[in-house]
């Protein structure tokens, strides 16, 4: 059993660092800010048995200067990963209901678990399945995952050696990336391509390739499955060709 009273060497922020693969980079603000909400942030009018989870994963304690710090228990780290793949998935208010509920286990108290518009955006211009966020899901609602023990996997992994990989998430703080319009151009470049526009297509494509902020898998993945397929027509057009020619 888990003495509650020692800690991990690391802090929370460092916790952190290490499941974003950030190395000597800070960790973004609105980040610190997020788990400062999810883990340490009080008001004067909250209800205290909403914030009980905290005892399962932060120890509270002063030095003489009556300055507060925040020590993960030992053995609890993984409620830090799980914070930020659930801040990744659904936002910062419903990952503190998700802890509320698992620290209550009241199955009432489950938050329902649904993206945002533009948390749908974000992971679809990033190429992320909707089966891992299934996963997600599944896992919470299971009734036999300790979400301050283990781990969820992450929405960005694709193998086992790639399951926990949360370090994708990095971009929605860094600087401020319009998915919507980047979702708009792909849409339109599809519809250039249903519409037999196939140059058109393509060259929409790259464009948004060369102007994103950042790779987009999905892009990517629909101008190689678009020039795929035109090649793969041109070579069984110049087959058949071929053997109207030999006749």
């Amino acid at each position: 059993m888990i003495d509650k009273q020692k800690t991990e060497l690391y802090s929370t922020n460092s916790y952190a660092k290490s499941f974003l693969k950030l190395g000597d980079k800070a960790l973004p603000t609105k980040l610190h800010n997020a788990l400062n909400t999810v883990f340490t942030k009080t008001h004067s009018n909250d209800d205290k048995d909403q914030y009980a989870f905290r005892k399962k994963v932060i120890r509270v304690s002063k030095n003489d200067l009556d300055k507060t710090s925040y020590r993960v228990l030992e053995g609890r780290s993984n409620a830090i990963y799980n914070a930020l793949c659930l801040i990744a998935v659904f936002g910062v208010g419903p990952t503190k209901k998700i802890f509320q509920y698992a620290g209550t286990q009241k199955k009432e108290d489950l938050p329902l678990l649904v993206q945002t518009q533009e948390q749908s955006l974000i992971f679809f211009c990033l190429g992320v399945h909707m089966d891992n966020i299934s996963k997600i899901i599944t896992t919470l609602e299971s009734g036999f995952f300790d979400l301050f023990t283990e781990r969820l996997p992450s929405p960005f992994g694709y193998n086992l050696d790639d399951k926990f990989n949360l370090a994708p998430m990095i971009v929605f703080y860094e600087s401020k990336i319009p998915w919507q319009d980047y979702v708009s151009r792909y849409q339109a470049a599809k519809l250039s391509y249903a519409t037999k526009d196939v140059e058109g297509a393509i060259l929409q494509l790259e464009e948004l390739e060369l102007d994103a902020l950042l790779p987009l898998p999905a892009v990517t993945s629909l101008k190689e499955t678009i020039i795929a397929k035109e090649t793969d027509a041109e070579e069984a057009s110049n087959y058949l060709q071929s053997l109207l020619n030999y006749k």
